[in-house]
């Protein structure tokens, strides 16, 4: 890759490695990463300039809160179900 005057690296860690995946799955469309264990993964956004720079990471983030809050919905929603099997 050629060099360019804006780079960021990103690392994301989660102990669980189910949701580190998921993680990684939701930013397939949006750039490459690197597995980096079961619960790491890291991405890099290279950029001509500091604004695209910024807009790309914003993207990225935003892609990531997505999928932690659709992650979030799963698990309260699975946990709410076990609950009333339970009872049954």
């Amino acid at each position: 890759m050629a060099e360019t005057p804006f780079s960021l690296v990103c690392t994301i860690r989660r102990l669980d490695s189910d949701d580190i995946r998921a993680f990684q799955d939701s930013l397939i469309s949006e750039t490459q990463s690197t597995t980096i264990d079961e619960n790491s993964f890291s991405f890099r956004l290279d950029e001509a300039n500091a604004k695209d720079l910024r807009a790309m990471w914003n993207t990225r983030i935003r892609g990531l809160i997505a999928a932690d809050e659709i992650l979030q919905a799963i698990e309260t929603a699975g946990s709410s179900t076990k609950g009333d099997s339970k009872d049954a």
